[in-house]
This record gives C-alpha cells, sequence and structure tokens, in this order.
C-alpha cells in the first residue's frame, strides 16, 4: 500500500492537487483524490518518521497555507472544511514521498488557525498608496490586491503589481509572497510586478537589500538597481542590472519600456486603459520597443507613437474596447 501510494503521489496526485487549487477538478476527480485521503488515513507508515506533535504541527501549518490559497481563488472556488482537511493530507503524503519538506513560512503559532485577514485592492482606473500598521507603505497599481493579517503587516500577499517602502525593524524581516516566489527584507524600497505569475514575477530593488527565493529551491539576493525575474516554466530566477526608478515610474503615473517585447507593452496598456489589443502576426508582438510615456497621455496616442516606432498601424473594432496593431502595407 505505501508502495503504491507513493508512486501515485508523485505523479497523479500532484497533477490532481494543482488541478484542485485551479478550480478545475472535476467532482470525479476529486473522488479518486478523497479515496487516496482514506487510505493516507489508514497508513500510518507515511508519518511513522514524526511525533504526534510534529504530526499535527505539520497538518496545521500545511492546512493554513493552503487554506490561504484556496481563499485566494474565491469565488470561482468553493470549499468546504472536508474538502481542504483531504487536500492538506494528500499533500503530507506527497511531500514525504519526495523525500522533503515545501518550505512553510507561517509565524504564527499552529494554534492561531483563525486570523482576521485585511484586503486593500484597487480596481481597474486608479493606483492607491496604503499605510500599514508598522507604517511601511504600499502603492498598488490597477487591479492589484494585497492581504496580510490584522495588526501583523510585516507578511504580505501580492497579486497584481505593488511598490513598497518597508520602515525597518530589527530582527523583524518584511515578507512578500507573490505567486511562487517569496521577498525577505528588514527595511528598502522595491517593486514587485506579479501581474501574470504563471508566467513570471519580477522583483526590482530601488535602495537596500532583499532575499528572493522560490520555494525554497532557488535564492538570490538584490541591491539597489538589480532585478530579478522569476520565469515559471523553467523554476529559475533570472538577475539583471536596470535602472529600478523605471519599474516603479507606473507610481507617478509614468509609462517606461526599455526593450521591451510590444506584446508586454499590450498588457500594461491594456490594464492602464481598460482596452484589449490584438496583433496581425508574431513578428508585430515580439518586436522590441523603448519609449516612454507621461501621465494621463490618451490611449490612442499611446498605442500611435506605439505604432509608428514599429512602422504599424491599429484599427479598432466597430463598437468595442478591441485593437488590432497591424502592418500598414499587408494589412487593409
Amino acid at each position: 500500500m505505501l508502495e503504491r501510494l507513493m508512486d501515485m503521489n508523485n505523479t497523479r496526485l500532484k497533477e490532481l492537487l494543482d488541478k484542485y487549487l485551479d478550480g478545475t477538478a472535476t467532482d470525479k476527480e476529486i473522488s479518486e483524490v478523497d479515496g487516496w485521503y482514506r487510505s493516507f488515513e489508514n497508513d500510518p507508515g507515511l508519518t511513522s518518521q514524526f511525533s504526534p506533535e510534529q504530526r499535527t504541527a505539520l497538518e496545521q501549518l500545511l492546512f493554513l497555507r493552503i487554506s490561504r490559497q484556496v481563499e485566494a481563488a474565491e469565488p470561482q472556488l468553493k470549499v468546504s472544511h472536508r474538502s481542504v482537511r483531504w487536500l492538506v493530507a494528500a499533500t503530507v503524503a506527497l511531500l514525504i514521498a519526495a523525500g522533503g519538506f515545501y518550505l512553510v513560512r507561517e509565524r504564527s503559532a499552529p494554534q492561531e488557525m483563525a486570523k482576521a485577514m485585511v484586503t486593500e485592492q484597487t480596481g481597474g482606473n486608479g493606483i492607491k498608496k496604503i499605510t500599514l500598521p508598522d507604517g511601511s507603505l504600499v502603492w498598488l497599481n490597477v487591479d492589484s490586491k494585497v492581504k496580510y493579517e490584522e495588526h501583523k503587516a510585516r507578511e504580505i500577499w501580492l497579486e497584481g503589481e505593488g511598490y513598497f517602502e518597508v520602515t525597518s525593524r530589527q530582527n523583524d524581516p518584511f515578507i512578500v509572497h507573490a505567486g511562487k516566489l517569496e521577498v525577505n527584507v528588514l527595511g528598502t524600497s522595491f517593486n514587485i510586478d506579479a501581474y501574470t505569475p504563471s508566467a513570471k514575477v519580477t522583483v526590482t530593488v530601488a535602495s537596500g537589500k532583499i532575499a528572493v527565493g522560490n520555494n525554497g529551491s532557488s535564492t538570490t539576493t538584490l541591491v539597489a538597481n538589480q532585478q530579478a525575474v522569476y520565469h515559471a516554466a523553467t523554476d529559475q530566477l533570472e538577475k539583471n542590472d536596470i535602472a529600478a526608478a523605471d519599474a516603479s515610474a507606473w507610481t507617478q503615473g509614468q509609462l517606461i519600456f526599455k526593450k521591451a517585447l510590444f506584446r508586454d507593452i499590450a498588457y500594461k496598456l491594456e490594464r492602464r486603459y481598460d482596452v484589449r489589443i490584438r496583433f496581425a502576426s508574431e513578428q508585430i508582438a515580439s518586436s522590441l520597443i523603448t519609449a516612454r510615456f507621461d501621465a494621463n497621455v490618451p490611449f490612442k496616442n499611446v498605442l500611435g507613437m506605439l505604432c509608428e516606432i514599429y512602422g504599424c498601424s491599429y484599427r479598432q473594432e466597430p463598437g468595442s474596447n478591441e485593437y488590432l496593431v497591424y502592418k500598414k502595407e499587408t494589412t487593409k
């Protein structure tokens, strides 16, 4: 039983856990994992290396972490207490089968499970400045969100993009979770772009020094004017030198692009102006562009100037906020 379960945990179970967290698991797949959960409960050999206290603490820590992931997926995903329990148990089995532990960084005691969470967020048409209880400042870009425990705002969960100015506290690090990245710092200013965590997360340091890690498998240290880019597809961190002021220019309403892919620029424009941009070819989408725009420049002016740089044109689809970018000489 133990060998069979461990084999499944390393293959099929991991796939189902990912699908469950994404909200795409079917009822049949949920029942499949539920069966593994019952087998896990009846097979004490899986956790024989732990004392009862260690087993309880591990399950509580994993429960808290996964509960937060599930909560972040709502309202699309509705989860019962028992569903989360079997997910935790299955995850414990997976970790043991893999021969190690996932990095779980919960600062509170295991018994303090029920925490009041504070959520700050922006809509699609503005930037928000937030002062945290410890005096740290956060600027949230459009369609962004931060969550933290009430009265304990030095551990933050970020979705979207945020610029942080962290108040220094000796021996009390400030932690930001963004996708699979974890940023640790005592006092500094930095920008995190986690709009597309399934593709990449970018961390740029304006001052001070931070440590960036991706689930414990790789860690790098950044100082002022350095940037780390986490590529989800390869699970790798890339480190570069960069002008940090460019990464945080959005806090002043500016748009700065340096050798950026046209498609990446389009993502930023879509969020800023609430539009949709399509490309007539991959060649246009992957072209590199350098440009700077001040605040309050109308969208059509920005898109028009970007198209002019690369010899393109654009047209708006009738009755919609969708725009097509195409080569002048090939598409009418």
